[in-house]
């Protein structure tokens, strides 16, 4: 593993608590930091050159900074290794597209985080739209509204530059979830804004500290699919933090949607003859709550899953759902969507993706038994 911030405890109670895979080296650009950390679950801690030139290793779980990805993950192909990574995979298609091609020349497999769509409420809602629960696909919405990330992460300017601007980090999840739903995209129209020219850190230790702005962080923006569009709106200039992950509007029916950063939620359908009806998820896998959101409530978080998927399908041969296609295809939106605000033009895609598959009880046995709880949760408020 590559990179010890914010997130990486979380993939490290994952890795560790996984039969699937073993943990052997840690990396970071402070081999002592990687080495205390190390320590901690049995495994080497070194710099990231001693990591690529490690032969034992097989994939690289890539967690550092989005701006790193581009070339970190490059090395990590180059060097012959299967490649999990955070999202964004890269901060550009034609980058993302080189990496795919890199990565099938040397026979190594790449895999991307977010991977919430494994969650149960995401694969309901899934279920029911090819179901046909609510008819023709007309068309759907997404909102998030946050203050800004500044209210509670510790070193936030980073995602006021290039390559972290909101397409970019808040949304590979509600673009992850769309492609799940309704296929690849075709067309992207986009505005975009900035209500601050300059923010100040509130928590941790460089509270109180200023930063400038150095890119918009409102973007508003039309998906066109094959079957419908969707008006996804991304903002971290809305003063109180308003949520409404999505609705998918159809001729027979409208499907509610949950947050798309976590596995679980509340996802509905509503129709004219029984009204609104929340959606069962209870049976399906990654259900069950594991830990608390940023407001307390139970959250079921199974962050890694994706991971496991790639790492079996390096063993068995089967495809993954965040596989080559997907990741460029992701990418190639986030970059649009940036684009279209910018240029004030639509923009044509040019990639395309296969839907990933459904989760299946039994086919994805595996995956389920094999995927841990990172967290050790104690259900009483």
């Amino acid at each position: 593993m590559i990179g010890i911030g914010d997130i990486s405890p979380v993939y490290l109670s994952a890795i560790s608590r996984s039969p699937a895979v073993a943990l052997h080296r840690i990396a970071s650009r402070s081999a002592v930091k990687a080495e205390q950390v190390a320590a901690g679950y049995g495994a080497t801690g070194s710099d990231i050159a001693t990591l690529l030139a490690d032969d034992s290793i097989e994939m690289v779980v890539n967690l550092t900074p989005a701006i790193a990805h581009d070339a970190l993950n490059a090395a990590i192909i180059a060097a012959g290794k299967h490649v999990y990574s955070e999202k964004p995979f890269a901060l550009s298609a034609k980058v993302a597209s080189e990496l795919a091609a890199n990565a099938a020349r040397a026979m190594v497999m790449i895999g991307s985080a977010p991977d919430t769509l494994y969650g149960s409420v995401h694969q309901a809602a899934r279920r029911a739209l090819d179901d046909g629960a609510i008819g023709r696909v007309v068309f759907g919405t997404s909102f998030i509204g946050l203050p800004g990330l500044e209210m509670f992460h510790p070193n936030p300017a980073a995602f006021y530059r290039a390559g972290g601007e909101p397409p970019f980090d808040v949304g590979p999840y509600y673009i992850a979830m769309w492609i799940n739903l309704l296929g690849p995209v075709r067309r992207v129209y986009a505005a975009s804004g900035s209500g601050q020219a300059e923010r100040v850190i509130r928590r941790g230790p460089l509270a109180g500290q200023s930063f400038a702005v150095e890119v918009d962080s409102t973007f508003n923006a039309i998906l066109e699919f094959e079957t419908a569009s969707v008006s996804l709106v991304l903002s971290l200039d809305v003063i109180t933090p308003m949520l409404r992950p999505g609705e998918l509007y159809g001729s027979d029916g409208i499907l509610a949607l949950a947050d798309p950063m976590f596995f679980s939620g509340e996802a509905a359908l509503t129709t004219p003859g029984a009204g609104r009806q929340s959606l069962d998820s209870e049976g399906l896998a990654f259900s069950r709550a594991n830990s608390r959101n940023h407001v307390g409530e139970p959250v079921a978080d199974y962050r890694g899953v994706g991971l496991i998927d790639l790492a079996l399908a390096i063993r068995n041969g089967k495809r993954h759902r965040t596989a080559a296609d997907f990741i460029v295809h992701s990418v190639e939106v986030m970059e649009a969507i940036a684009i279209a605000a910018r240029t004030h033009q639509p923009i044509v895609l040019k990639t395309t993706c296969v839907r990933p598959e459904v989760l299946d009880p039994v086919a994805d046995a595996d995956l389920i038994a094999l995927t841990p709880s990172p967290f050790d949760f104690d259900p009483a408020p």
